[in-house]
């Protein structure tokens, strides 16, 4: 099956909390034919969540090298989808589920692409379970 990461769960990989460990084990035991898909948006997500941690001194500049360099090991695949009629998509998604744009975007692929969504934001989670969207939500 293939997945959507959002960034929530994505920076549990290199941010440890509670929930880090679980994360790394669905990563990791993912079958090798799985895509993951991830909204162009994410990249601006990471490198701001990546930022923000240096400034808190929770990470190095030279660990947020080492993690970008990473990203590329991940197989990630960005989609680029943008325009009118993809903003009319998202926008109806944030009025039907009372999501950000930000989440709308990441159902939205997940509903397009028929893939599962893995993320560590409950609301996310709870208009995706809502949607007929499979999650991956850590027994959230």
């Amino acid at each position: 099956m293939d997945w959507v990461i959002d960034c929530s769960c994505a920076a549990a990989l290199f941010l440890p909390d509670e929930s880090s460990s679980k994360v790394k084990s669905f990563i990791s035991d993912l079958p090798e034919d799985s895509t993951l898909w991830i909204p162009a948006l994410w990249w601006y997500e990471m490198t701001n969540v990546l930022t923000v941690a240096e400034r808190k001194n929770r990470i190095s500049h030279s660990e947020i090298l080492k993690i970008i360099h990473l990203f590329d090991q991940f197989n990630l695949n960005t989609d680029n989808s943008s325009g009118a009629q993809f903003s009319n998509k998202v926008y109806e998604l944030t009025r039907l589920y009372k999501l950000s744009a930000y989440d709308a975007t990441y159902l939205e692929l997940s509903m397009r692409k028929e893939a599962g969504l893995a993320s560590l934001d409950k609301q996310l989670l709870n208009a995706t379970k809502e949607a007929g969207v499979k999650v991956f939500d850590q027994g959230i």
